[in-house]
């Protein structure tokens, strides 16, 4: 189809119990005319059920389908930043958010160190704040569901993962998440914002490339675990929610061990941190970020691209919003978010092959 020929229709899951937050979203987005799916399925059973009568609910001349959770801000320009995005990249599932704790954020931290737009997704979810699927995918997955409990991320990721279809992420995020109360379970987990939130309404270039391309495996710190480890994220077999700790898979000189003396330097430049974080626990964050710039397919940038500093300062919340006072958390973005960006600059800059063999497809 041609990139120009998009034709958007536009749904608003809900529940009954934030119906009001949903209708005043559709008339912030009435250009786009939203209609709304409200769940009407019992306590306990999940999303899906709704989510498939969103995605089924696919206009009639549409190109394209929207779906957007009730709790999301949009950005300012948010239908022609959407509109400029889907036209980019028409043939895949294009998330609008990712949040700062997920694997995907660091391809997106990444992505902005370059001046990139794009980030692949590569958690066993798929981000589904605000999703726009082709349209036939959209009534396929639909069509798809034969038992619609449970939640909608894990089926769409399942789904688009079986059929081919690659999500990709914008780098600015076109929405951000309003954090409440979770109806599905997730509270647990606890502040779940953007990690590279949009800042006014300039337009996005999106004719760039995409971070993560071919990567096989990816450098994660859980915010359950809080250690370095890789995670599988290939095309091919099954997703897993545990990883390999760091060592496994990173190349000989530079191992944990090898990578010491460079952290203590690092640390010494921030010494706000280790008045919160022990430094073991900060060792893993850093060696994280490390190696992030390692499995860039080249050396990057020698200069940030201009939404590096927001994507990294969002790092230390993402991984330490259960375990520290958010008071503590937002006074330490700024030392936390330069100690990530110049650990990635290092693995960046690393002498290596490049793609690495042992972390890329082929």
């Amino acid at each position: 189809m041609p990139h120009s020929d998009v034709r958007l229709s536009t749904v608003i899951m809900t529940h009954p119990a934030r119906a009001d937050r949903a209708r005043a979203l559709a008339d912030e987005l009435a250009g786009l005319t939203p209609a709304l799916v409200v769940d009407t399925g019992g306590p306990g059973g999940g999303n899906l059920g709704n989510a498939v009568r969103a995605w089924a609910a696919v206009g009639d001349d549409a190109t394209h389908h929207l779906v957007l959770q009730d709790d999301v801000i949009p950005c300012d320009g948010f239908a022609e930043q959407l509109h400029r995005a889907v036209r980019a990249r028409p043939d895949d599932a294009v998330s609008l958010f990712c949040e700062w704790g997920s694997r995907t954020a660091g391809l997106v931290r990444a992505a902005a160190w370059q001046g990139w737009s794009w980030a692949r997704a590569v958690d066993v979810y798929t981000p589904s704040q605000g999703l726009v699927l082709p349209r036939q995918a959209a009534l396929d997955f639909a069509a798809s569901v034969t038992d619609p409990t449970g939640a909608d991320d894990l089926a769409l990721s399942a789904h688009l993962r079986a059929t081919g279809r690659r999500t990709l992420v914008t780098v600015p995020h076109l929405v951000e998440h309003d954090d409440h109360l979770s109806l599905t379970g997730n509270g647990f987990q606890g502040l779940r914002h953007a990690t590279c939130p949009a800042d006014g309404d300039t337009p996005v270039d999106f004719a760039t490339p995409v971070a993560g391309d071919g990567l096989t495996w990816v450098p994660w710190a859980s915010w359950m675990r809080v250690h370095a480890e890789w995670f599988y994220c290939g095309d091919e077999g099954e997703l897993a929610w545990l990883g390999e700790f760091a060592d496994t898979r990173l190349p000989g000189g530079l191992r944990k061990a090898d990578l010491s003396g460079r952290f203590y330097a690092d640390l010494a430049a921030e010494p706000a941190l280790t008045g919160a974080v022990s430094e073991l626990t900060l060792f893993e964050y850093w060696t994280t970020c490390f190696m992030l710039g390692l499995v860039m397919p080249d050396p990057v940038h020698a200069e940030p691209g201009p939404l590096a500093e927001r994507a990294f300062a969002t790092a230390f919340p993402g991984l330490f919003r259960r375990y520290l006072p958010m008071t503590t958390v937002s006074a330490l973005r700024g030392p936390a978010g330069r100690f990530a960006a110049t650990a990635f600059r290092h693995g960046g800059q690393a002498g290596l092959e490049r793609p690495h063999a042992g972390w890329y497809a082929g």
